[in-house]
């Protein structure tokens, strides 16, 4: 599935705002997040589009590399920060180290 069909799904437009809220993307790439955010994919040019498109995959995980669940947006940022793990796996593991 090419990246730009997850676009329209519940919690894109908060992870784009995670994103430049926490300033992982470059000035030019935040820019282009924000005119995404106010005006949508198909207001940008297909130079915008393509910038965009490598900003957000390069913060996407596919699935989770535990379970290989699609990772929703909204669990996003935490399995790219946490290696690629959804949430459930990522407290599961958590419980077992405990143990």
């Amino acid at each position: 599935m090419a990246i730009q069909d997850r676009y329209n799904e519940d919690d894109f437009d908060g992870f784009v705002q995670e994103l430049i809220d926490r300033d992982m993307l470059d000035p030019k790439q935040t820019g282009i997040a924000k005119y995404f955010l106010d005006h949508g994919y198909d207001a940008l040019s297909s130079k915008q589009q393509f910038v965009f498109d490598q900003a957000i995959a390069t913060y996407t995980i596919d699935e989770c590399k535990r379970c290989g669940m699609d990772i929703p947006w909204c669990e996003m940022m935490e399995a790219y920060d946490n290696g690629g793990y959804c949430n459930y796996c990522q407290h599961m593991m958590e419980k077992i180290e405990k143990e």
